[in-house]
């Protein structure tokens, strides 16, 4: 049911918000990344799509992708911004660098637009 995946993602936005206004970036990335991830799986789940097993961040990533250009039901740029937002997670997890306020917030607006595609709101082409 993707009920859950949609608390999950709102759960996960409020962590990325709090961060965000704490100025802890790379938390705020990480936890932002999490948000637009649950919120595409709500998003696919909702349009009837299923895994074979689980929810892989490929199978999820390309499905957005694919949604989105062939059958436009999602923003264009949605696929896209998904996998920026996930190469910003690993900066944050698995690197030395410390992302600033403007890494943070680009995650953080994916963030944001997923879960909003994922609670109901209009999405239209952009």
């Amino acid at each position: 049911m993707a009920g859950g995946f949609l608390a999950k993602a709102e759960e996960s936005l409020a962590s990325a918000e709090s961060d965000y206004g704490a100025r802890r970036y790379n938390s705020c990335a990480r936890s932002a990344y999490y948000a637009a991830f649950q919120g595409a799986v709500a998003a696919l789940m909702d349009a009837g799509i299923r895994p074979a097993n689980r929810w892989e961040h490929r199978f999820v990533h390309s499905r957005m992708s694919l949604l989105a250009r062939r059958e436009k039901r999602f923003p264009r740029d949605l696929g896209k911004s998904l996998v920026a937002a996930l190469d910003l997670r690993h900066l944050a997890d698995y690197s030395e660098v410390m992302l600033g306020r403007r890494q943070a917030s680009r995650s953080l607006e994916v963030a944001r637009r997923l879960v909003n595609l994922a609670g109901g709101e209009s999405h239209g082409d952009s």
